[in-house]
């Protein structure tokens, strides 16, 4: 019979926290977020708090999956992922809210799965994208 490790308590309360923050980022914008017609100003808060969410809630998934690794997740899990998660959402909310074409309704569609996706794969992203450039060059 195989046992299974036990939880790790602090991890399991770090993808809790990310989780908690994301739904509350969420619900503090809600009124906010969503609308059609983007506004003149080109820094749009709302939009960029949407992708902030959006890669958290995708890293409190990544981060519950590895509940049960013994390894402590101090000090990267209040240090290293956070600015890394920021940095990923600052760049997917970039390059999207420039194009006429993600401006609308599209932006969240988008967006969102981008930065879910990201915030899962934090630590294969930069591996993904060389991979990728790789591909793309031959």
């Amino acid at each position: 019979m195989t046992s299974e490790k036990k939880i790790n308590k602090a991890r399991l309360i770090f993808s809790i926290a990310y989780f908690v923050l994301s739904i509350i980022l969420f619900l503090i914008f809600r009124k906010h977020i969503f609308y059609f017609v983007v506004p003149s100003d080109s820094w749009n808060i709302p939009r960029f708090i949407w992708c902030i969410s959006s890669v958290l809630l995708g890293f409190s998934c990544v981060a519950f999956r590895f509940r049960r690794h013994d390894k402590t997740p101090l000090p990267e899990y209040i240090t290293h992922y956070p600015l890394q998660l920021l940095a990923m959402a600052t760049l997917v909310f970039a390059v999207l809210h420039i194009f006429d074409a993600t401006s609308g309704y599209l932006f969240y569609y988008l967006s969102f799965s981008i930065c879910f996706t990201m915030g899962y794969m934090v630590d294969k992203y930069w591996g993904f994208v060389e991979s990728l450039i790789k591909k793309v060059g031959k």
